[in-house]
């Protein structure tokens, strides 16, 4: 181990709170990924000009964040959701990128580095420290496009969700149907209100009664096929959001659900339903795209439209039966 290894591994293990491979793993990848693209100085003088992505919410991204000095609080660091032991470093000076992948091979050769250790584990930390980099990891050029809103600095703008009134940053919001609306109000919270309490931001499908915060209603609409059902809001938002970005994979990045899920998903309703939803176009230059179909289109709009009168319905009912101030106490 050279000297400045050593000493990034230490503080790395001093910031994540124990030694493990992972991180050994990490304060490897981050000092090959910062050597390829150039960047000497990140803490200092290229602190500016990095800008890494990691695809694991595991102890690696600890000694990535640790060695680089990136981080999800200066925008410096993105977390992609991949579930991969990978990371891409983007030298923003040169637009130089490169994806630093651990190879999952290397598990094998580092039992075979120690084979008298009975605990593989600690095989596998000892072995990574000492084995080649072609051996742990394989190095790609990859090409690396950030959004104005993506960047670190200032936020670009900061509007109200008319539905919640909470106030979202960076073009984070979702346009439906004329409104101005957070992911969470749209569909997408990773959350749920407690039964019987109010909570702005949180009632994204509910329609309240009167100013009383404490009572409201829910409604829910799909499309079934043979009794099955094979189409609702979700699957709304999925097509909307390929429509959006022109793109599978980051339609499901905003939907928080895997590519294999929504590639499932878009299968299973182009079968049940008899049309064809989403063209895709691989390869070439620009890396290949998808795009909604006419049906697809005109079939999102209706169901749109459809879901709109059943609230607006739902919402009149519940007004009559349970009118304002009427049976209920906060």
């Amino acid at each position: 181990m050279t000297r400045e290894f050593e000493a990034l591994l230490e503080e790395s293990v001093r910031v994540h709170g124990h030694l493990c491979a992972g991180q050994v793993l990490g304060v490897r990848m981050t000092m090959l990924g910062l050597e390829r693209i150039a960047i000497r100085d990140p803490r200092g003088a290229d602190r500016k000009n990095l800008i890494v992505f990691v695809e694991m919410d595991r102890c690696a991204t600890d000694a990535v964040q640790s060695v680089s000095g990136v981080s999800l609080g200066k925008r410096s660091m993105k977390f992609m959701d991949y579930g991969k032991m990978a990371a891409t470093f983007l030298n923003l000076a040169t637009g130089q990128a490169v994806r630093v992948l651990a190879l999952e091979e290397a598990r094998d050769r580092a039992k075979a580095r120690f084979p008298d250790m009975a605990d593989k584990y600690a095989a596998q930390l000892e072995a990574y420290k000492v084995m080649p980099a072609g051996e742990l990891f394989s190095v790609s050029e990859v090409d690396v496009e950030i959004r104005p809103e993506d960047m670190p600095g200032r936020p670009l703008s900061r509007v109200v969700c008319a539905q919640c009134g909470e106030h979202v940053q960076d073009r984070r919001e979702v346009v439906r149907h004329g409104r101005t609306l957070c992911r969470a109000c749209a569909g997408g919270a990773y959350y749920a209100p407690k039964p019987g309490l109010a909570m702005p931001g949180v009632m994204h499908n509910c329609h309240s009664a009167s100013p009383r915060p404490s009572l409201g209603v829910r409604s829910k609409l799909w499309i079934e096929v043979d009794g099955e059902p094979v189409f609702g809001r979700g699957r709304m938002m999925l097509l909307t959001a390929i429509g959006t970005h022109g793109s599978i994979n980051q339609a499901a990045r905003e939907i928080n659900i895997s590519y294999r899920k929504a590639w499932g998903y878009i299968k299973a309703m182009e079968e049940r339903l008899g049309l064809r939803l989403v063209d895709c176009q691989t390869g070439g230059k620009g890396g290949g795209g998808a795009v909604l179909t006419p049906e697809a289109a005109e079939f999102v709009r209706k169901y749109a439209e459809l879901e709109d009168g059943v609230k607006a319905s739902v919402d009149e009912r519940f007004h009559a039966v349970f009118p304002p101030g009427a049976g209920h106490r906060d």
